[in-house]
């Protein structure tokens, strides 16, 4: 397993992976579970810049909040899940996304869903 990541990656890393182990696999559905923003945890999500140029992150107390939320045990957030391999391909795809411009992301969503199509045939 890959152990050098930054603690704010492997905390947005298992934010998503808490969506994805949700029924709903939404942040609006962890939000309410957890009873915080799900407009933030979007924000964790897509690394949105504040004013300051700082990313919105997943801070200790939002940690605890969404494992006891979530009922995962104290400290959760805090490990690697998965293998890093994983987790580096979905960092590189976040910081491809990011990179482009609205038109070229929208490309981008719609050639993904085309090939979501085909794999389940």
């Amino acid at each position: 397993m890959k152990t050098n990541n930054t603690i704010q990656e492997i905390r947005r890393t298992n934010l998503r992976l808490l969506i994805e182990e949700s029924d709903e696999k939404t942040a609006i559905a962890i939000a309410t579970r957890c009873d915080t923003s799900a407009s933030y945890l979007s924000q964790i999500l897509i690394r949105f810049k504040m004013a300051s140029g700082k990313s919105r992150e997943v801070g200790t107390g939002l940690a605890r909040k969404l494992e006891k939320g979530c009922k995962k045990p104290k400290g959760w957030m805090d490990v690697v899940h998965h293998d890093g391999e994983v987790q580096a391909s979905e960092n590189e795809i976040v910081d491809l996304y990011f990179a482009m411009d609205e038109k070229m992301r929208q490309v981008l969503i719609e050639q993904a869903k085309m090939i979501l199509q085909i794999s389940k045939k």
